[in-house]
C-alpha cells in the first residue's frame, strides 16, 4: 500500500501565486462542511464540481461522475493549462485554505486511494514552516510548487502552526496508466498491508470445527498464509524501526534472492515473489552494517571486492542476532536453500557461541567487545545502524 508519493511535476507556481493571489480576500470561501474533523478555519473554494455548481463545497465523489469546471475556474487560465497537464480524468478540484492557528483532527476519507482506483493529489500554493502534514503518523515537507498523492483512505491530518495561512490546490483523479507511473516511480512511503489476523484466525477455526478433508486442508493453507504474513510485517516493521528504508514493488527482473533488491540504499520488496521471509534480514543487514554515504550508493548487484565482502560477514552476524532480537527461529533466516546449503551450519556455529563475521561488527561499532561482562555481548547490539565511517577512517590511518 502507498501511503504517500512526491510526483516528478515540473510546476511553475510564481504563475499560479500570482493568478491565485486576487482570490485570498474574496467573499467566494466557504466553510469546510466537515465541521467535526477541525477546529479553527478551514475554508474550501470550490474549482470542480458535480455539475460546475459554484455553491457545492463537496467532493462528492461517490454519487455524481458529471464532474464540470466552474464558472471561477474558467476565469484562471493558468490554473487550468496546470489541470490540463494532468493527464487522467479530474474529478473534484478545490482550494483549501487552512487559516494559521487552525487543526485538521486525525480522520480518513473511505476508499479514497491509489488502491481503490481514485488518488488525491496536493499542490501546495501558499504554506509556511510551521505547517504540519502527518499522513500515517509520518510527517511529509511539502513545499510550495511541490505535487504530492496521499492515501486518504489511511489516518491522516494537518496543523498549521504557522502566522500565514496554508492554501493548497486539491485534486481528486481517476487512476489510469500515466498517473500510476508517476505515484508508483514518485519518492513514496509504502508499508505491508496485513489482513486482519483476529478475523482470519476465527476462519480458521471455523473451517477446523467443520472437520472435512476440503476445510481443514483450505484451514491449513489460511494459516500458512496468515504466518507468512505477521512474520513479514514484523520483519518491515523492524527495518523500519531502525531507520532503513523498503519499498513495496513489483520485481519483473530475476534477482540473486527471489523477491528482493537493492537500490540507491532502499530495499525493494516483492511480496508476491519473495519465497524465504529471512532473507529481508539478511539483505537488510547489508545495508544496516555501512555508514549511511555508503549504504545510499548501494544497488544490486553489489561489486565483489574486499568491502561487500566484509559486509556478508557482518551481514550474516547482523542477521542472526536481528532474529534473536525478534525472538524468531534463526532457521528462517538461514535456511537450507540458502547460504549454499550452510544454513544449519551456521546456526550451529552461533548457538555454540563461534561467532562468524562478529570481530567485523565490534570493530564497526555496532556489537560490544568479546569479554563484556553480563548480558552486554553478541547477540545483543550497541547500534542495529553503522553509525561511524571506519571505512574512511582505516584508509586515513593506513
Amino acid at each position: 500500500m502507498i501511503c504517500f508519493s512526491k510526483l516528478n511535476l515540473n510546476i511553475d507556481v510564481h504563475l499560479l501565486q500570482h493568478e491565485l493571489n486576487d482570490l485570498l480576500t474574496g467573499n467566494n470561501w466557504m466553510p469546510h462542511y466537515n465541521t467535526a474533523d477541525y477546529t479553527g478555519n478551514w475554508h474550501v473554494l470550490p474549482l470542480r464540481t458535480p455539475g460546475g455548481n459554484s455553491d457545492n463545497p463537496f467532493a462528492d465523489l461517490f454519487n455524481h461522475k458529471n464532474f464540470e469546471n466552474t464558472a471561477l475556474l474558467n476565469k484562471l487560465p493558468e490554473t487550468c493549462r496546470f489541470l490540463e497537464k494532468l493527464d487522467c480524468e479530474k474529478l473534484s478540484v478545490r482550494l483549501l485554505n487552512l487559516r494559521a492557528g487552525s487543526v485538521i483532527k486525525a480522520h480518513r476519507d473511505i476508499e479514497l486511494s491509489f488502491e481503490h482506483g481514485e488518488a488525491r493529489l496536493h499542490v501546495p500554493i501558499f504554506t509556511n514552516p510551521g505547517v504540519e502534514f502527518y499522513v500515517d503518523e509520518e510527517r511529509i515537507m511539502m513545499n510550495e510548487g511541490d505535487c504530492w498523492y496521499i492515501n486518504a483512505n489511511i489516518k491522516h491530518r494537518v496543523a498549521n502552526n504557522g502566522i500565514a495561512d496554508r492554501i493548497h490546490l486539491v485534486i481528486d483523479c481517476k487512476v489510469n496508466d500515466w498517473l500510476t507511473k508517476l505515484i508508483t516511480e514518485g519518492r513514496k512511503k509504502t508499508v505491508f498491508l496485513k489482513k486482519d489476523p483476529e478475523t482470519s484466525q476465527q476462519v480458521i477455526e471455523s473451517l477446523r470445527m467443520a472437520n472435512t478433508t476440503h476445510s481443514i486442508h483450505l484451514a491449513d493453507q489460511m494459516e500458512k498464509e496468515l504466518n507468512n504474513n505477521q512474520l513479514i510485517a514484523k520483519l518491515l516493521d523492524f527495518i523500519s524501526e531502525i531507520g532503513l528504508q523498503y519499498q513495496l514493488e513489483k520485481i519483473n527482473e530475476d534477482t540473486f534472492l527471489p523477491g528482493l533488491k537493492l537500490r540507491d540504499g532502499v530495499l525493494i520488496v516483492d511480496t508476491e515473489k519473495l519465497l524465504y521471509p529471512g532473507d529481508i534480514l539478511h539483505e537488510a543487514g547489508h545495508l544496516a552494517c555501512m555508514p549511511a554515504e555508503i549504504r545510499m550508493d548501494m544497488s544490486d548487484s553489489l561489486p565483489n571486492n574486499d568491502l561487500n565482502n566484509g559486509g556478508e560477514m557482518m551481514a550474516i552476524a547482523w542477521s542472526y542476532a536481528a532474529s534473536v532480537h525478534l525472538d524468531i527461529d534463526p532457521h528462517i533466516v538461514f535456511h537450507d536453500k540458502g547460504y549454499k546449503g550452510g544454513g544449519q551450519s551456521l546456526v550451529d556455529n552461533f548457538t555454540q557461541g563461534h561467532f562468524f563475521g562478529v570481530p567485523l561488527l565490534q570493530w564497526n561499532g555496532m556489537t560490544y567487545p568479546s569479554g563484556q561482562e553480563g548480558s552486554l555481548s553478541f547477540p545483543q547490539m550497541k547500534n542495529w545502524t553503522c553509525k561511524q565511517n571506519m571505512y574512511i577512517n582505516h584508509k586515513a590511518e593506513k
